[in-house]
């Protein structure tokens, strides 16, 4: 006979060659007290609800909890031969109360509901984690963007030279970035935060379980309302997966600006030494080497959102077993980007801009030909068309030369052959990027006001983040310290009405 708890089907054990196959401890040791978290809720539930003796669920209570100090202490470890974290709780369960008692355990509920329960509440864990740490990159950039409104440096399009921007223009436009990844993230998380508990293996159960009070003990926002859906659907980790990527994707393309930005060539920018590494070789080099990583670890995560839609791109409604790679998937993304996002805010902070480079480059390349442009419609009633085949016929002189717009001379003899008579001291006005980049001052430009405003707006929306951060940390530690506190008065419960009581007094206020 086999000895699974499952097992009363079976003339024999499962096979040993498929043990580490089939294994799901390496995983789940990741979601010890949340397994355990939520058997608190769906006990304190059953005992309320007399599906089980309120006794018997005051003593697997009180075992809980012992269980899950014992595993913060380090003094519980998963057994592989347990198959998965619900085993060997529920085993440790039968040793510790008796089967009579800790057989009640599992009444209501399947492993199915057990896995994406689990699953859910590590995901919402980790992700209110990135969602904190995704905050202070946000603010650096904003801080450093606040110093510069009045700087100037060359905008690019193409990796070419294109228009005078402000220093502070650039560095904000990562800052609203971030924002759009917050949004991502804070979306994902909503999505993550609905309770499938209750929902059994995948179409609910004939007993009065109480599903709002399950999902108030464990933090949700609202309940997984649809059983078979709960148990089947995996969109929460392609959303947070999907999430996780397009958050990369911003630190990679981050990356690659400050890996070339850094470079002799440009030398916009010098990284601080602390975020710099060296050469075995070469004792001269100063290589970006924690920063590349940002950018080669992209294809890692990317890969994720890959593995995450193939894994359920054929599956059938109901629970499958394919759906333990889920966990694994998900760890390993959560993994690397809150990895990958606790480097940033220093990095941002520590890397020094300088100014005079940036300044310098605009000069060289003809970056306020556009403006040019806008001077000859505004002041000399030229359409653009026109006034765009001057200015880049002009640009074309200049170049093949080698020359450019500081020969003011050449540049209003070319104005005059094309029938503009110029007042030289207008000319080299327009010519000049830093008094461009200040004018540009319509909604959403690089002039000082346009970007303070920017700013600010983007702090208001920053704080908005923080607070819903604020807020959900808060729901989340009530409902588990509810848990705890039921659990540790538990013991002492004989009545449903006692345990009701106890419910009462700990339970989150909704």
């Amino acid at each position: 006979m086999s000895d699974k708890l499952w097992g009363g089907r079976f003339s024999k054990d499962v096979d040993a060659s498929l043990t580490g196959w089939t294994e799901s401890i390496t995983v789940d040791a990741r979601l010890v007290l949340e397994d355990l978290w939520g058997s608190q809720a769906h006990v304190a539930m059953l005992g309320r609800q007399k599906i089980i003796p309120a006794a018997d669920a005051g003593a697997i209570l009180g075992a809980l909890l012992k269980f899950q100090d014992d595993f913060a202490a380090g003094a519980w470890k998963l057994a592989l031969e347990g198959e998965d974290v619900h085993m060997n709780v529920e085993g440790r369960m039968l040793k510790t109360v008796g089967p009579d008692v800790g057989g009640r355990m599992h009444t209501c509920r399947s492993r199915n509901d057990q896995v994406i329960l689990d699953s859910k509440l590590y995901t919402r864990r980790r992700v209110l984690d990135l969602r904190e740490k995704v905050l202070p990159i946000v603010q650096a950039f904003l801080d450093r963007a606040s110093e510069h409104t009045e700087d100037v440096m060359i905008g690019y399009t193409h990796v070419q030279h294109a228009q005078p921007i402000s220093i502070a223009y650039w560095l904000s436009h990562y800052a609203a970035i971030f924002l759009r990844d917050l949004d991502r993230l804070e979306r994902a998380y909503d999505i993550t935060d609905e309770n499938p508990l209750g929902t059994g293996a995948l179409c609910g159960t004939s007993f009065p379980i109480d599903r709002r009070l399950t999902t108030s003990l464990l933090g949700f926002q609202k309940v997984h309302e649809h059983g078979l859906d709960a148990t089947s659907s995996r969109d929460f980790m392609l959303e947070v997966l999907s999430a996780n990527a397009i958050l990369m994707t911003t630190l990679s393309r981050l990356a690659e600006e400050f890996i070339f930005w850094s470079s002799h060539e440009f030398r916009t920018l010098t990284l601080d030494d602390g975020y710099a590494m060296g050469s075995s070789m070469m004792p001269n080099k100063k290589n970006p080497g924690a920063i590349e990583l940002l950018r080669g670890r992209s294809g890692r995560i990317n890969g994720l959102v890959v593995a995450g839609l193939t894994l359920m791109k054929g599956l059938p409604s109901g629970y499958n077993r394919d759906f333990h790679e889920e966990k694994e998937i998900l760890a390993e993304s959560l993994d690397l980007i809150n990895r990958a996002v606790e480097i940033v805010p220093g990095l941002i902070r520590s890397t020094t801009i300088n100014k005079a480079r940036m300044a310098e480059l605009p000069f060289n390349n003809f970056a306020t030909a556009t403006e040019l442009a806008n001077y000859l419609v505004r002041r000399h009633a030229v359409p653009f068309r026109k006034a765009h085949h001057i200015v880049g016929s002009l640009v074309g002189d200049l170049s093949r030369r080698g020359e450019t717009f500081a020969n003011t001379k050449a540049c209003l003899d070319h104005l005059k052959a094309n029938g503009v008579v110029a007042p030289e001291k207008e000319v080299v006005d327009t010519l000049d990027p830093r008094s461009v980049m200040l004018s540009y001052e319509s909604q959403g430009g690089t002039g000082p006001k346009a970007v303070a405003g920017m700013i600010s707006t983007m702090r208001s929306t920053l704080d908005g983040h923080r607070k819903s951060i604020e807020a959900d940390r808060a729901r989340v530690s009530a409902a588990y310290l509810a848990c705890r506190s039921i659990a540790a008065r538990a013991a002492t419960v004989k009545t449903a009405e006692e345990l009701d009581g106890l419910i009462r007094e700990f339970r989150p206020k909704e």
